[in-house]
């Protein structure tokens, strides 16, 4: 195994990407320097992150790979960022998870605070950038703007991170809650509010993650709605068909998807169609069971067939994950 120290930096020196001498406090040295320690701070977000973004944060720790080999490039030909990539993931994060706008204080999760603390650091691999571009070195003005903009980026990603701990963290307590009962307790705890309400957590995360905006509805065995979400944006019309979904499904004891082949002509259910206010045929419904026992159902609206049905099958995946 090679030696990890070289002893060529014991002067004070160091080489760019093409093989330039420079001092270590060199603007590029110290801008990558930043940089670096921001990719850090990356790395541990991403350690304490939900699984839900660590991909994301993977992406960054990439992109910080190419940013701070351009600077170090020297005479190597190396393309500048495209700040607009960046604008266009920060407003499709505003978007999908909204702002209020007030002053953030740092610390709603661990890996949010993480974040906090990259883009801060970027703050400062900016202000190095600046002092070479304003001597007329190699940072050109698109990749100035891209280190801006990807403060601004970790500023709209780390309220995102904080909004997915936080339904990570519910999501856990359910689970955690749920294992710990037993017998008809158990049972009697099974599709709680609280329950319901972590089982609307995954569904916002899965509408979030196929970049839909959608309406869930959780109801109990009798079809009573336990909890109903919109998520900003999705129509309002869902709302009534997210509940008929979920009531459907309890109703006639088979998920939605099921119904449609049993409503056409001559079939057992054929008229229920007719009756939209209190049956739907459309998939995206689905039972919450306990093995034959229906405790309730989901129900999910405004996207396609596929995309409604993909989010209810994301919601009885974790359902079933935390049966006792």
């Amino acid at each position: 195994m090679p030696k990890i120290y070289t002893k060529t930096g014991d002067a004070g020196k160091t080489r760019l990407w093409d093989g330039t001498l420079v001092d270590k406090n060199d603007l590029h040295i110290e801008t990558n320097g930043a940089l670096d320690e921001v990719n850090a701070a990356l790395g541990l977000a991403k350690s304490l992150a939900p699984a839900s973004v660590k991909g994301e944060i993977d992406e960054l720790q990439s992109g910080l790979i190419q940013l701070m080999a351009y600077v170090a490039r020297g005479k190597k030909p190396q393309p500048a960022p495209d700040p607009e990539e960046l604008e266009k993931r920060i407003d499709k994060i505003l978007a999908d998870y909204p702002m209020s706008g007030s002053f953030v204080n740092p610390g709603e999760s661990q890996a949010g605070a993480a974040i906090h603390l990259a883009r801060s650091t970027v703050r400062r691999a900016e202000r190095f950038a600046l002092q070479i571009m304003a001597g007329g070195g190699d940072i050109e003005p698109q990749a100035y703007k891209y280190i801006n903009r990807l403060s601004d980026f970790l500023f709209a990603f780390a309220h995102k991170v904080d909004v997915e701990s936080k339904v990570d963290m519910i999501t856990r307590e359910v689970i955690n809650r749920a294992s710990n009962l037993n017998g008809a307790a158990a049972k009697a705890k099974k599709l709680n509010l609280d329950t319901a309400l972590a089982l609307l957590g995954e569904a916002n995360r899965k509408a979030v993650s196929i970049g839909k905006k959608l309406v869930f509805a959780v109801v109990d065995a009798s079809g009573e709605l336990i909890a109903l979400h919109r998520m900003e944006g999705a129509l309002l019309v869902s709302l009534s068909h997210a509940q008929s979904k979920a009531r459907s499904a309890v109703r006639i004891q088979l998920d939605t998807k099921d119904i449609t082949p049993l409503a056409q002509p001559g079939a057992p259910f054929y008229g229920v169609q007719n009756e939209p206010e209190f049956f739907s045929i459309i998939a995206g419904g689905r039972l919450l069971r306990d093995g034959e026992e229906i405790l309730g159902a989901i129900g999910v609206s405004g996207g396609t067939v596929d995309e409604d049905l993909a989010v209810a099958d994301a919601v009885v995946s974790l359902f079933e994950k935390y049966q006792v």
